[in-house]
């Protein structure tokens, strides 16, 4: 004689343990617990809803990764145009600097040649004084055609005036005169 054993069924002790769990946010209905279902169609029923709850919970997360793709994109974009900014500030500043540079390098070479035009006029002006006192000295004009200074003539009295010749080599500009 075979005894076997017969499960016993507690069916208002199941139901208040399940009924009292919390359900997770979006679940359809609370577990079913139908004293005409079976166990397995219990089961079934639970599962089926923790599996829309799954289904709906990664349509929320593809949502949000969407909308976080999007915010990357646009920060992305603004992040290139700023960028594409700097860059042609940085080139219109750079062609700046160059043609600062440029200009600074011409006054520079100007400043110089008039430094070297100054002191060829102050060695000519000593050279012409020194001339000028050697002819009232007494040497005459022999010291001035040494001295290189050609087309002047001094007078007995030692003062020098322009001959015809030199006024002759000058370039005249004739100032303009505005009526």
């Amino acid at each position: 004689e075979v005894q076997i054993a017969i499960p016993i069924m507690k069916p208002t002790l199941e139901k208040v343990q399940l009924a009292g769990q919390a359900l997770p946010p979006g679940f359809p209905a609370p577990f079913l617990f139908a004293d005409g279902l079976s166990s397995v169609e219990t089961l079934l029923t639970n599962i089926q809803g923790l599996l829309k709850v799954a289904v709906d919970n990664a349509r929320v997360q593809e949502k949000q990764i969407q909308q976080e793709k999007k915010e990357l994109k646009m920060e992305l974009c603004r992040e290139r145009e700023l960028r594409e900014s700097l860059e042609r500030q940085l080139t219109a500043e750079l062609q700046s600097r160059a043609t600062i540079q440029k200009r600074l390098k011409k006054e520079k070479k100007a400043k110089r040649k008039l430094q070297e035009a100054l002191e060829f006029e102050s060695k000519r002006r000593e050279q012409v004084e020194q001339a000028l006192k050697q002819a009232t000295s007494g040497d005459g004009l022999r010291m001035l055609n040494d001295a290189g200074i050609p087309d002047m003539e001094v007078e007995h009295n030692g003062t020098q005036h322009d001959s015809a010749a030199m006024q002759e080599n000058r370039t005249y500009i004739k100032p303009t005169i505005m009526y």
